[in-house]
């Protein structure tokens, strides 16, 4: 037996049964019990480290054993150290819950304005579906792991966390929960005011979370310079599903083509091919037009929805939130 021997290709393996069988049915195969102080947090979800990291030996190459629970302590230097330093975060005691996102805010402010910022109690059918509603949420982002990830006390919580903006409360002398975070006074800022807006978008984000449609694989996470739409997460994934969709972009690019002989960026007149020769032949970006919350599920992008842009007039439209619109993009250029 050599510690050393757990690979980190081991530790997934075992961490991937332990999703499979579930935490009960992990412990009765391999016979091991609750963590009692370190936990594997991987994707906003916690494992328990010594069953985990048992199993992990003997999925960890030829001639492995397993390791059961007698046969190594835990703790500090024979389990967390060694996952550690294969990457893994090792931490003790109760692991908090991932920051609120957007889309979540979003959903949560909406509810608040809905309920004139007085919620029901905790353990009211309203809450608990708006918890469950997050969870759900939670996992199409791929956040959401351990039972107390927006439970009914924190999402009341949270939403209470709202009233500290709120002039009918502040009036009165009251402050609600003061806690809380930058995103919270951003998307207060952002929609309080706009209630038609923070209802239409709320609903968008509620339908993606209901649908079928794939819109993480094989998506690009924004980059360092792009801002997430104003919209959330979830949103601007499927804005950018749609905009990297291989087959639509070729019909739009060959649409462009079939009429004017070029490929030219729609705001600044920008062509590739005049630029670089036959390396930028037909080289261009694609731009989602329609406005990012009006992207329903399943519903199909037509080649209207479309437009050729350059690479810095693209980034621009992304640069800041909110993201600018062709017009507004041109009257920038044009100042």
């Amino acid at each position: 037996m050599a510690f050393k021997d757990v690979t980190e290709d081991g530790v997934r393996s075992a961490i991937g049964e332990f999703d499979q069988l579930g935490e009960d049915g992990f412990f009765a195969k391999y016979g091991y019990g609750k963590a009692k102080s370190y936990y594997i947090l991987l994707n906003g979800k916690k494992y328990p480290s010594k069953a985990i990291f048992g199993v992990a030996h003997g999925l960890s190459g030829d001639g492995l054993e397993l390791l059961k629970f007698g046969d190594f302590s835990g703790g500090e230097q024979q389990v967390a150290k060694p996952l550690r330093k294969l990457g893994f975060e090792v931490v003790g005691g109760e692991v908090r819950s991932p920051n609120w996102t957007r889309d979540e805010l979003i959903i949560a402010l909406s509810f608040y304005m809905d309920c004139d910022g007085n919620p029901p109690s905790k353990k009211s059918n309203a809450i608990m579906e708006l918890s469950r509603k997050l969870n759900r949420l939670g996992r199409k982002l791929g956040i959401a792991g351990g039972e107390d990830y927006r439970n009914e006390n924190g999402v009341y919580m949270k939403l209470m966390n709202f009233r500290r903006f709120d002039t009918k409360f502040l009036d009165q002398g009251k402050k609600g929960l003061t806690s809380g975070g930058k995103t919270e006074a951003a998307v207060w800022d952002e929609f309080a005011d706009d209630p038609i807006r923070l209802k239409h978008v709320a609903e968008t984000i509620i339908s993606l979370i209901e649908s079928d449609e794939n819109i993480l694989a094989g998506t690009i996470e924004a980059d360092l310079d792009q801002y997430e739409a104003s919209e959330g997460t979830l949103v601007t994934r499927t804005h950018q599903a749609r905009e990297r969709s291989s087959a639509i972009v070729k019909k739009k690019k060959a649409q462009a083509f079939q009429e004017t002989g070029r490929l030219v960026c729609e705001v600044c007149t920008f062509d590739f091919a005049a630029t670089y020769g036959e390396r930028g032949e037909k080289f261009i970006e694609c731009h989602h037009t329609k406005p990012v919350s009006d992207l329903k599920p399943g519903q199909a992008t037509k080649l209207a929805d479309l437009a050729l842009l350059c690479a810095n007039c693209h980034r621009m439209v992304h640069a800041r939130r909110p993201w600018l619109t062709l017009d507004e993009l041109a009257k920038s250029l044009r100042r």
